[in-house]
């Protein structure tokens, strides 16, 4: 096994972990008050340098994928699949970033509108 492989190993497992935490982030983003915090300077930062991180990595996957041979061997489809995965996962994570960043942001354009309203109520 070499370091590389280590390497990109611990950062899948940083990943998984990463998207479960933006997974629950959503969740309670969109039924919550966190919002409130996800919207705020410090947490729109947050949310977009994971969004750069996920675009970071996905680029620089999407050029290590390998190139398709005319008879690969068991480690060279082991290979490009892992390395097709990791593409998928990556890009899920830009999408699930992304979508953090907007759904805090309009629930705290709507929070903002309705306001005035409940004031004059």
């Amino acid at each position: 096994m070499s370091a590389l492989h280590v390497i990109e190993q611990l950062f899948n497992k940083f990943d998984y972990v990463i998207l479960g935490v933006l997974g629950v982030v959503v969740v309670l983003s969109l039924f919550t008050p966190v919002f409130k915090i996800v919207d705020s300077n410090a947490g729109r930062l947050v949310t977009l340098g994971w969004s750069l991180y996920f675009y970071v990595r996905w680029q620089i996957d999407c050029m290590r994928i390998p190139m398709k041979v005319d008879s690969p061997s068991d480690s060279d489809k082991l290979e490009f699949y892992r390395m097709s995965r990791n593409v998928y996962m990556e890009f899920s994570g830009l999408v699930l970033a992304l979508f953090v960043f907007n759904a805090a942001r309009l629930r705290g354009r709507i929070a903002s509108l309705e306001e005035p309203q409940k004031k004059s109520d």
